[in-house]
């Protein structure tokens, strides 16, 4: 049988990486019945150990001033490594319902996984999510396969997110466009990480690729909807108040509490919030990806947080987080939200008075509309980006079966 694998994130505590390897993995195998679709089990060791929360990860920080706030925190609140702790715990059972390979690798170096994928597949696919920044995994890395990889790479959704590649050495960007060169197709996620690649001197075209989220199935996600939805009443979710979903932090949650008051109820998903009225800290990534259908809107600073909104159909209000390669760059979800002609619902605030009044103002206004259908087929016509991979996907498979590849 024919074995297609998959690189990418997938082992991230972190919701969005979970749901996006799922969908990807899981629209392949519907894709493609007869060929066997894995998740390379692979995750690099220096980068797994910072997700296994325990004391000195939660206070580490370069400034002491910080680690000093955190260890006061910590004292005041001991239940917030109980929280990170039980929170890994529930995305470790989730990996298991990847179709992950036989073999899990832990390394940092790339030995033994070139081998295995040599010896087990004939197509190769990297990505999606930011699998080509190389700030903390280091380059040369599993992420940017050489010439030793012997079978066909795609890129799918790769991104770049967040390194500021121009000012980066001239030998990487001499290796990365061999390495880049050597791929069949590459699909990108977002304007970004098209200028890294043409910033590599690449002779391949980067080709825009949604990120997996926005075809994930709601249907079909294995989740007990009755199971989630008592969940959600014994933490005090009442299904008959109006709600407002909140990815983001106290700060967020104040500024909500100024707009609305206590008309809305307003839920924080993945990080505890100490002034919301439900915490949902402790969903799967399934669940999380499904619990966006019950709010009115979501106010967020994440990508995954704004995708998975948009893929149930539910306006968004996002609130960006300046950082260097922004002022460069325009972020990832600023990216979508163009695309999808939304980008008067991204703001920046500091939380006191900036964009205060544009902010509340864009919110009553999606609050009023039924504009759920808008959204989906937006969602949808972003999800026809998948096709230009899969045509390219397609010819390989035929190649293979011809005895061509």
């Amino acid at each position: 049988m024919m074995k297609i694998g998959i690189l990418t994130f997938h082992r991230s505590v972190n919701n969005g990486a979970v749901m996006q390897a799922y969908s990807l993995s899981k629209r392949l195998a519907d894709e493609y019945p007869g060929i066997k679709i894995e998740i390379i089990d692979f995750h690099m060791k220096k980068v797994m150990n910072s997700y296994h929360y325990n004391f000195f990860n939660y206070i580490r920080d370069s400034n002491i001033f910080i680690v000093f706030k955190k260890i006061v925190k910590l004292f005041l609140n001991p239940m917030i490594i109980y929280r990170l702790n039980k929170r890994t715990k529930i995305f470790d059972n989730s990996i298991n319902i990847l179709p992950l390979s036989g073999k899990k690798i832990i390394s940092d170096s790339t030995n033994e996984l070139v081998d295995y994928i040599n010896s087990r597949y004939q197509i190769l696919i990297v990505g999606s999510d930011a699998v080509w920044n190389y700030v903390t995994r280091g380059f040369p890395n599993a992420y940017f396969p050489d010439q030793k990889i012997k079978i066909a790479k795609l890129s799918y959704a790769a991104s770049c997110y967040g390194m500021e590649f121009y000012s980066y050495c001239e030998n990487n960007k001499l290796n990365i466009k061999k390495i880049l060169n050597d791929f069949y197709f590459i699909g990108v996620r977002d304007k970004a990480t098209e200028d890294f690649v043409k910033w590599c001197d690449c002779t391949k075209k980067p080709y825009h690729t949604c990120d997996p989220t926005a075809f994930l199935d709601l249907n079909n996600l294995p989740i007990d909807i009755e199971r989630l939805k008592s969940k959600l009443e014994k933490k005090g979710f009442d299904f008959n108040k109006p709600t407002i979903g909140l990815m983001g932090n106290e700060k967020m949650c104040s500024m909500l509490r100024n707009f609305f008051g206590k008309k809305y109820q307003i839920v924080a998903l993945y990080e505890y919030v100490k002034k919301a009225d439900v915490n949902l800290y402790d969903l799967t990534p399934y669940e999380w990806a499904y619990v966006f259908k019950y709010f009115k809107i979501t106010f967020t600073t994440y990508f995954h947080g704004t995708m998975l909104s948009l893929r149930n159909g539910i306006p968004v209000i996002c609130i960006s987080l300046k950082t260097d390669f922004s002022k460069k760059h325009d972020s990832k979800t600023l990216d979508l939200l163009k695309r999808l002609n939304y980008s008067d619902w991204y703001f920046s605030t500091d939380y006191k008075k900036e964009n205060f009044d544009s902010i509340k103002n864009k919110a009553l206004e999606l609050l009023s509309k039924n504009i759920r259908n808008e959204i989906l087929n937006k969602m949808n016509d972003e999800a026809q980006s998948f096709y230009v991979f899969k045509n390219e996907l397609d010819k390989l498979i035929n190649n293979y079966k011809k005895g061509e590849l």
